[in-house]
């Protein structure tokens, strides 16, 4: 559900741009506003994607009760566990650095879950939506150099101008 401030900035940033369009094309730079309009559409539907793709990684995380975990703040805090009293030593007690070694080793190896949560975030990371628009964004690269009308300026500029125009949409989109 659009709110109608949200569809009157849409409406704003789209009227700018198709002036913007339409100045460069009766210019004459039509190759250059090939280039804008390709970096542009691809690099919003990137940041598009990943938001849509993160969004529902987090909501189907919070249904399962991952997201309510009070030891997940306690490991933001002290991953370490520096500052647990129950592993707090007397400075009387002796400690045998080797047995210290040995726990330390056999605690990382029991935190070592960097495959599990990489396949637990990759819907994320691999989603159709972000996935199909790094594909048209790296074909139309490679169609515009083939066709000698590459324009690497207006090209970069497209990819700037598409990212902060999605940044600021799905901010403005969050704050509602």
């Amino acid at each position: 559900m659009m709110t109608r401030m949200m569809r009157r900035l849409i409406y704003r940033l789209l009227l700018v741009k198709l002036l913007f369009a339409l100045t460069m094309f009766l210019q004459g730079f039509w190759y250059w506003l090939l280039n804008f309009e390709l970096a542009f559409f691809t690099s919003m539907a990137i940041v598009f994607g990943s938001f849509h793709g993160y969004k529902h990684l987090v909501l189907k995380r919070l249904e399962q009760g991952e997201g309510s975990d009070e030891s997940l703040l306690e490991k933001i805090e002290d991953p370490y566990e520096l500052y647990d009293e129950e592993q707090a030593v007397n400075e009387d007690e002796s400690v045998d650095l080797a047995q210290v070694v040995k726990d330390e080793k056999a605690r990382l190896k029991q935190n070592k879950e960097t495959l599990k949560k990489t396949v637990k975030s990759s819907p994320g990371l691999f989603s159709v939506w972000r996935f199909v628009p790094y594909i048209v964004l790296v074909l139309s690269f490679i169609g515009l150099n083939n066709n000698n009308i590459l324009d690497i300026p207006a090209f970069l500029i497209g990819l700037g101008l598409g990212i902060l125009s999605a940044i600021f949409i799905g901010l403005k989109s969050f704050n509602q």
